[in-house]
Formats: structure tokens, C-alpha cells, sequence
């Protein structure tokens, strides 16, 4: 899939350059976890994108600099949440949605399953995570269900 392509159809979407495989290294090693294939090719394409409000978290990267989205709320999630480890965050609405990108700690997978999960606060204002679901069979299905939101 051409995912700069599938952005450039509409310009609601806004995306930041694409990674370098330097870049998409760091973000494995922040981690702890091995990117899969259609993550790395996403990011190396358009790095991370946006519809309005609606994101798909990455590496964010213009002319002047470079950041890593993904790896602070990544590992914010983490503490936070007791995400687990072969979990990367993709998109987080605060206090109400969670959905993140299963990936491994060990090996490359071509693509993966997208689960999301519902966040709220409890009694005592801390955050509290609810039970995965699986949302999408792949990162692809996953982005192409970002792609058609522009659409309606």
C-alpha cells in the first residue's frame, strides 16, 4: 500500500515527512519492541497523519526537526496504564478511547492486529483501562478505515 499516495488524495490530511530507517530504528530501541513491516513502511512514508482531531501516531518530522509522538505516549501509556509491552499507542483520545498496534518484543511481523480499548476515570480521578477488542485484522485495514473517515 501507498500510504503518502492515500493522504494526498484529500487535503484535510495533514502528514510530516517520512522517517528515515535511522529514525524507525530508534523508535524499535526506545520500546523494546521490532516494528512491523507496515508500520515501518507508514512511517517511512508520511511519518504519522491526522484528519481533524483523528491521528495515527508516528514520528513526527518537517525540515527542522524531529519527534517521536509514539514513543512518549507509548511509554506514558505504559506507566499509566500498564499497557503491555508489545503494544505501541496509535491514536489516544483522553479519558475516553485507547488504540494501539500489537507488536513484538522479539520478531518482525509483516502486519498486525489493531485493538482498541475504552479509558476512563474512576471515582478517585485516576485513569482506568477497560478490556482490549479487537478492531482491525491489520495496520492496513486499520488505515483504511482512517482513509474512508474523510469520505463521509
Amino acid at each position: 500500500m501507498n500510504y503518502l499516495k492515500k493522504l494526498k488524495k484529500n487535503e484535510e490530511f495533514e502528514y510530516w515527512q517520512g522517517a528515515s530507517k535511522e529514525e524507525i530504528s530508534f523508535v524499535e530501541k526506545e520500546l523494546g519492541v521490532c516494528l512491523t513491516d507496515e508500520y515501518s513502511k507508514f512511517l517511512s512514508e508520511c511519518g504519522m497523519c491526522n484528519f481533524g482531531d483523528i491521528n495515527i501516531l508516528g514520528i513526527a518530522k518537517d525540515e527542522e526537526s524531529v519527534s517521536y509522538p509514539i514513543i512518549d505516549l507509548t511509554i506514558q501509556m505504559r506507566e499509566e496504564l500498564n499497557i503491555p509491552n508489545n503494544f505501541i499507542v496509535l491514536s489516544y483520545e483522553v479519558g475516553e478511547y485507547l488504540t494501539v498496534y500489537k507488536v513484538s518484543e522479539r520478531k518482525n511481523f509483516k502486519d498486525s492486529k489493531v485493538l482498541g480499548a475504552d479509558v476512563e476515570y474512576d471515582s478517585n480521578q485516576n485513569l482506568r483501562l477497560g478490556d482490549f477488542e479487537e478492531l482491525f485484522e491489520s495496520f492496513q485495514d486499520y488505515f483504511e478505515d482512517f482513509i474512508e473517515l474523510a469520505e463521509e
